[in-house]
């Protein structure tokens, strides 16, 4: 019980900060436990749906209370509904959370609000409600990938990640199936695995760095790009933090030269150190310090929403705005014509986001400068993938359950 006490307090506090701007994935890279874990991502990714739950018993909108007792409230309500806590103990395990939080004042409403909800059956709603997602996410992904797809999105995004990772040797691997680690594949990423027993020598391997924890998705970002270009000859990673696609090109590739950048000196400084004796350059894509013509293969995966990345970062489903990919549009065009400027004749621009949305992807491909073409990934993608050409010839993946979404293009420079 001490625990799962200490547990609540602790996700309630990254709540708190999380509501006040800080994002998830920093906080628990400092806090692995699994039960601090389960509560701040659960809470966030179901928060629409906890809130729409509460609504009926409070005198004013959830998002108006403080912070402390909104954050009681919805992890009470997020332990009976997804947890399946008892009603009663997740009430008063609340009630103790409200008092440790400096709201003693409150621990009557907690109690009265937590109690009724406990008390009355989910209505059936609508699949943004539903799956947790804000309403205008719903419609324009209904509009552009159909009623179905769309709901199959939303569903994967509220379900926990999978940790999968790649090795840097067969080595590596071996040791840690001997050591107890059961490990399974990924279903169409390439040597993507993960433990469904012996988890701790998975963990230990990541901590030594001979297995890279990257999302199936990302990793197929690599592993085209590295396809298109034959893994030879000058290759440059323009937004390369926090490096693991930079690490996993280097390991399947045979470059003459590979170097990667990032605009920010802290995250550049991150990349050294986890690239080794790789290049790094502090640099904005929008303006890299690289000779132009000269290069082989440019990746951009461009800063972009995000949007399909939700069950990673849930809470951007809050912070984003229909205007949010707007405003990334207006990033990623000087970065394109930037990347495309590096080019070698014959050189493969690999431009990828970990968004879905059309405006962010294919329509910057939907025309293109004279000298330049693009180009079919078919051959360099997995049978098993399950992708939807856009209207650029581009691949996209919706978020699914065995991964992040992600779209990717390729444009050649002509001979």
């Amino acid at each position: 019980m001490a625990k799962s006490s200490g547990d609540r307090l602790r996700a309630a506090r990254l709540l708190i900060r999380i509501d006040d701007g800080a994002f998830a994935s920093r906080l628990l890279e400092r806090d692995a436990s699994p039960g601090v874990r389960v509560r701040v991502l659960g809470v966030l990714r179901w928060q629409r749906a906890l809130d729409h739950a509460l609504a009926p018993f409070l005198k004013r909108p959830p998002t108006r209370l403080d912070s402390e007792v909104r954050t009681a409230l919805r992890m009470g309500c997020f332990e009976v509904r997804h947890l399946g806590v008892p009603g009663p103990v997740a009430t008063d395990e609340m009630i103790r959370l409200t008092r440790r939080l400096g709201k003693s004042s409150a621990t009557g409403m907690v109690n009265a609000v937590l109690r009724r909800v406990v008390a009355t059956e989910p209505a059936v709603s609508p699949p943004d409600l539903r799956w947790s997602h804000p309403e205008w996410v719903w419609r324009r992904w209904e509009e552009r990938f159909g009623a179905e797809p769309a709901e199959a999105a939303m569903a994967a995004a509220q379900e926990p990640a999978t940790p999968w990772v790649w090795f840097v040797d067969d080595r590596s691997k071996a040791d840690a199936e001997d050591a107890g680690a059961v490990l399974q594949p990924h279903v169409w990423c390439p040597d993507a695995w993960t433990a469904i027993e012996g988890r701790p020598e998975l963990m230990a391997r990541i901590r030594r760095g001979v297995a890279v924890v990257q999302d199936p998705s990302s990793q197929m970002v690599a592993r085209i790009a590295v396809s298109l270009a034959d893994g030879t000859g000058r290759a440059a990673d323009l937004c390369a933090a926090p490096g693991g696609k930079t690490a996993l090109m280097n390991e399947i590739g045979r470059w003459d030269f590979l170097v990667a950048g990032d605009r920010s000196p802290f995250k550049a400084g991150r990349l050294g150190r986890r690239l080794n004796e790789m290049p790094v350059m502090v640099a904005d894509a929008g303006h890299p310090a690289l000779a132009a013509g000269a290069w082989d293969l440019v990746l951009l995966d461009a800063p972009c929403s995000g949007t399909g990345t939700f069950r990673r970062h849930p809470e951007l489903k809050w912070r984003l705005r229909p205007e949010s990919v707007v405003e990334a549009v207006g990033q990623q065009r000087p970065m394109i014509a930037a990347a495309l400027d590096l080019l070698a004749p014959g050189g493969v621009l690999v431009y990828a986001t970990c968004s879905i949305e059309p405006e962010e992807n294919e329509a910057h491909f939907e025309s293109l400068t004279d000298g330049s073409e693009r180009v079919a990934m078919d051959d360099h993608l997995p049978v098993a993938m399950p992708w939807i050409e856009t209207a650029a010839g581009g691949v996209r993946i919706l978020p699914h359950e065995h991964g992040d979404g992600f779209t990717v293009h390729a444009v050649r420079r002509r001979d």
